[in-house]
């Protein structure tokens, strides 16, 4: 039985926890409950912004919105509600994500998401820096005049694996 590949265009947002891999190996009960809450906090936000869950990969999450307007607006309020929580404790305890966005050609088969603009949002996500977003030329040409904040521009990267 053959399941049909479905092309389409997408705004893909990945994300994942700072440290997690390093505070898991250290303290794996602490690294397990700060796993708990960071869903508990971004899933509903994400519904919120009409986001799709894909998958979970350990600390990462991969995500599909309508359009990288959608993405960058909930990316920004959970980096806002993350920087308030952060602010209430220390250390160890403090969940910094790092999160890219693309918009790009995605292929859906089988449940997951794959293709260039997976790559691409994977790719960002490195780049930003902890309690950072990075998004694409692509997305902040779409999202530009309606986002509130500052946006500053890194210039041409260079993506592994990416031409």
């Amino acid at each position: 039985m053959t399941t049909q590949a479905e092309r389409r265009l997408s705004a893909v947002f990945f994300s994942d926890i700072v440290g997690y891999s390093t505070l898991s190996h250290r303290n794996e009960s602490l690294a397990l409950a700060l796993l708990e809450e960071h869903q508990q906090i971004l899933l509903p936000i994400i519904k919120k912004h009409q986001g799709r869950l894909i998958k979970t990969m350990g600390d990462g999450l991969l995500i599909e919105f309508e359009s990288g307007l959608s993405a960058t607006l909930c990316a920004v309020e959970i980096q806002e509600h993350l920087k308030i929580r952060n602010s209430a404790v220390v250390g160890e305890k403090r969940i910094l994500l790092r999160i890219g966005i693309h918009v790009g050609d995605v292929i859906h088969s089988r449940g997951d998401l794959l293709g260039d603009g997976v790559n691409i949002a994977a790719r960002l996500m490195q780049i930003a820096r902890p309690g950072r977003i990075c998004i694409s030329s692509v997305v902040f040409d779409q999202a530009k005049t309606r986002i509130p904040y500052w946006i500053s521009p890194l210039g041409p990267q260079k993506l592994k694996g990416i031409d």
